[in-house]
């Protein structure tokens, strides 16, 4: 596991978790382009109630003026805090505008960091105190941060990195962990796997692991078993939650459930082994469909059962010239007894292969046609042309003995 790289993002759609927010906001990615607005902004600047804004909407595409020309001073000062907070000089930036009509109230800006596809981004929140509001009392904190991680599209969960218990979780995670989070917040997972021992101490080791790095953990995959369920497989990727001291205070886990991705790789990898398994058996069974014997110095036995189709006639011809090769062949006897049948395709690539041996200086003579061959030979006018022939295979091999000068005799037997 390499903790050093950095972690996948998921990509989410922000504009349903800026029209959660009860202000007006708008989200910046690393380069400074403007990436979403919610409503609430679009109406604040569509009636011109934001006193200083440095982004028009009206370009195509939206993003921060690359100089500060034009600006007023205001929008000089939302400028500097937004880009401030993209290049890290600042964690937040808040800026008070007093402009508009006189004796209105002010409006407040607020600038945060956003991770964006990746990389720092900024969430500008303008808090206009003259927006009306649908309900008598402001929108808790904790409401609106359980809005957004429920409309995140993996499992999200934060623990207190006191004992690790859960402080907050998403109906996501709730389907992984297979326990409603009325049940599950404030547990830590001896509590939450009771009957799991070793699974709870090796998820309890990832977490502290975390804390004493500092830094964000990648697990690509976790195995755990979820009761009711079954085996699962998860991607984690876990965040520690610091202060303004840098101290951590939480640890936030981002889980990716890819055990149908996970066994979809595993049944393509089994299904590789098979094709392979597959190769391997017919490369045996080509090789063994087309045998060369060496059955004496200088004569080769090459007996074809079955039919000689276009891919058996490949594997005959460079069987038959690595076995004259091999073994200094000069004469290749091509027993044919096993064919049944003869055609004019198989004739041709016969003729074939000897004109390749002949090539390296062999002669091939050709054994064992039966009498249905021999009859369609001469029904189709099939021309061997210079392919020589034998009855059968042991008068084959009493022609290629007589080539070299030698014969086959009886043995006198010795009188006792």
């Amino acid at each position: 596991m390499d903790l050093n790289r950095p972690a996948p993002h998921v990509s989410v759609d922000p504009l349903p978790l800026l029209c959660a927010l009860p202000v007006a906001a708008a989200v910046f990615d690393a380069k400074g382009a403007l990436r979403c607005v919610n409503p609430r902004l679009e109406q604040l600047l569509a009636d011109g109630a934001l006193p200083a804004w440095p982004v028009s909407l009206a370009r195509a595409p939206a993003a921060l003026p690359a100089c500060s020309e034009g600006l007023a001073g205001e929008a000089l000062e939302v400028l500097a805090g937004i880009r401030a907070v993209l290049g890290g000089e600042r964690e937040q930036a808040g800026i008070e505008l007093r402009g508009g009509a006189p004796g209105s109230p002010s409006c407040e800006i607020s600038v945060t960091p956003l991770r964006v596809d990746g990389a720092r981004g900024a969430l500008v929140c303008v808090h206009d105190p003259t927006a009306p509001s649908s309900t008598s009392e402001p929108v808790p904190l904790e409401s609106f941060l359980d809005t957004v991680i429920d409309h995140v599209p993996v499992s999200v969960f934060v623990k207190e990195v006191a004992e690790f218990r859960l402080i907050r979780m998403n109906r996501h995670y709730e389907e992984v962990l297979g326990v409603p989070r009325s049940e599950a917040l404030g547990k830590n997972v001896f509590e939450l796997f009771p009957h799991r021992l070793e699974e709870a101490e090796r998820l309890d080791r990832m977490d502290r692991k975390v804390l004493e790095k500092g830094e964000i953990v990648d697990i690509p995959e976790a195995h755990v078993v979820v009761p009711g369920v079954g085996d699962r497989w998860l991607h984690m990727v876990k965040v520690p939650l610091k202060d303004e001291n840098g101290v951590c205070r939480y640890l936030l886990a981002m889980v990716a459930d890819i055990t149908e991705r996970k066994r979809a790789e595993e049944a393509m990898q089994k299904e590789l082994e098979w094709i392979a398994t597959q190769r391997e058996l017919l490369a045996v069974i080509q090789e063994l469909s087309t045998p060369v014997i060496p059955v004496h110095e200088g004569v080769l036995v090459v007996p074809l059962v079955g039919t000689l189709d276009s891919g058996r006639g490949a594997q005959l011809l460079e069987t038959l010239l690595q076995g004259i090769e091999r073994h200094r062949a000069e004469t290749v006897l091509i027993d044919i007894t096993g064919v049944p049948v003869l055609d004019a395709d198989v004739a041709a690539r016969l003729l074939q292969a000897t004109r390749a041996a002949a090539l390296l200086g062999a002669t091939c003579v050709l054994v064992g046609a039966s009498p249905d061959v021999a009859r369609t030979l001469v029904a189709q006018g099939i021309d061997l042309g210079d392919l020589l022939t034998q009855r059968d295979l042991e008068a084959g091999i009493r022609y290629a003995l007589a080539r070299q000068g030698k014969a086959i005799v009886a043995r006198r037997r010795e009188p006792r």
